[in-house]
């Protein structure tokens, strides 16, 4: 009976002592509109990558020499397509 007892305890602080499975790397940047937006030389529309709904997009443009990132919104039950660049009815595949 003791026996057991010491191997669960045992297997039990080897588990919870291993590393948690799929930790992102912390050092890796989370995606951001602005960040997005800085390497355009010209106005773009591109997809929001935080936004899993694809309800709204990215408006990148340049004023004065500096860019800006702004967040626009489709219509309602409309959706961004990254493909055409404009929001549509149509639920791009791996939107929510």
């Amino acid at each position: 009976m003791w026996t057991s007892l010491i191997l669960s305890l045992l297997l039990v602080n080897c588990l919870v002592a291993l590393p948690a499975p799929g930790l992102r790397d912390l050092e890796t940047e989370a995606w951001s509109a602005e960040k997005a937006c800085q390497d355009v030389d010209r106005t773009v529309i591109i997809a929001n990558q935080n936004d899993s709904t694809c309800a709204t997009f990215v408006y990148c443009y340049i004023s004065n020499s500096s860019t800006y990132a702004l967040i626009k919104s489709c219509k309602s039950g409309q959706y961004f397509d990254a493909d055409l660049y404009l929001c549509t009815i149509n639920k791009p595949v791996g939107c929510l």
